[in-house]
């Protein structure tokens, strides 16, 4: 284990109550390790270094954030888990640098928007750490990452990889987006792909974030873009109208996203939502600047034939080794003209905001 100590953790202020941010006390019983909240006394559990922000016994999780935690630990374990299961230090490590030139062929917020070349000792923070390779990436660059999840299964599988760097400043915890256990003014650089979208109140998210940065801090996020061919076409039309989806539920657009998995489907996406542009700008109207970059187009979103359309691509745009890290496979690299497009009607807002 080379992630950073509890107790150094504790003893440097990293972490701090999520409901009051109140000092953390750690204390130490027979077998466990738990933390206590000096001002409200919540407790919360330590699973091997990870703190546990979801365990408190004050505040109890709503439906919604449980359902949230089944649903992208289902899709963890029948996407990512084998090769998670499988993957070796050294393999891995040999994949990580190429994931700088995949980012940069698909035009991606983790190179363009994010400052990879200042981020060297800066503190940051990765909301939603998924599979763990983008807070890997991060740390590799050397940045002291704070990698966090609403799913135990992916915070696991994040410190499994981030110890592979052998760097003991790095830390992985459990934790919600609407309550970040952080103090105010501590990250350099907040970054979070495509998470926010997917928590019941992203405004709320949003301000906890602008409270973490400090002042100049940066905050790179991607949120789903309503203006999008993706959107309208297939989501709206095809799979909301025609499918009658809209119809059955108010949360039509979480059933109809985000299952990666060639098995079926048992548990659903509690929550999916899009956001227009003058939308992102009063989420973030606080910051001092915003800027907003629109990508992420790729035949595979075309219905019937879009799987066919990337296959036959792939012999002439072949496929991304690193991609398994991200996607759980190889990735097929877009054309010139998919990623051209990505920039009018594409599926991703990439946001740069700046405290």
């Amino acid at each position: 284990m080379a992630r950073k100590n509890i107790e150094d953790v504790i003893l440097d202020e990293c972490i701090c109550c999520p409901h009051c941010q109140g000092k953390l006390i750690l204390n130490k019983e027979v077998q466990n390790k738990y933390l206590c909240c000096s001002q409200c006394n919540a407790r919360y559990e330590v699973l091997d270094n990870i703190p546990l922000f979801l365990s408190s016994n004050k505040v109890e999780d709503s439906a919604t954030k449980l359902s949230i935690q089944e649903f992208w630990g289902t899709l963890y374990k029948t996407v990512y888990s084998s090769h998670d299961k499988e993957c070796k230090k050294e393999e891995f490590l040999e994949l990580l640098p190429k994931l700088e030139s995949l980012f940069y062929h698909r035009q991606h917020l983790s190179v363009v928007e994010m400052p990879i070349n200042e981020i060297n000792g800066k503190k940051v923070l990765e909301i939603g750490s998924g599979a763990g390779a983008h807070s890997t990436f991060f740390g590799w660059l050397g940045a002291e990452m704070f990698s966090m999840d609403i799913t135990l299964e992916r915070v696991v599988a994040t410190a499994k990889k981030i110890d592979f760097l052998e760097t003991s400043k790095n830390i992985c915890l459990q934790a919600d987006a609407e309550q970040l256990p952080f103090p105010d003014e501590f990250f350099d650089v907040v970054f979070s792909n495509g998470v926010l979208h997917h928590t019941p109140e992203t405004g709320k998210a949003i301000d906890e974030v602008y409270r973490v940065l400090k002042p100049g801090g940066k905050a790179v996020i991607m949120l789903y873009a309503k203006n999008s061919f993706y959107y309208w076409v297939i989501l709206f039309f095809l799979k909301g109208i025609v499918s009658g989806n809209i119809f059955k539920s108010r949360n039509w657009l979480g059933k109809v996203t985000e299952w990666m998995s060639r098995e079926p489907q048992k548990v659903f996406n509690p929550v999916t939502k899009v956001f227009t542009a003058n939308e992102v700008c009063r989420l973030f109207s606080g910051f001092n600047t915003v800027k907003i970059r629109k990508s992420s187009f790729n035949v595979q979103q075309l219905p019937k034939i879009g799987s066919l359309l990337s296959k036959l691509l792939s012999k002439k745009t072949g496929l991304d080794e690193a991609g398994v890290l991200l996607y759980g496979n190889p990735w097929r690299k877009e054309t010139s003209f998919e990623l051209k497009l990505g920039r009018f009607i594409g599926w991703a807002l990439n946001i740069e905001a700046i405290k």
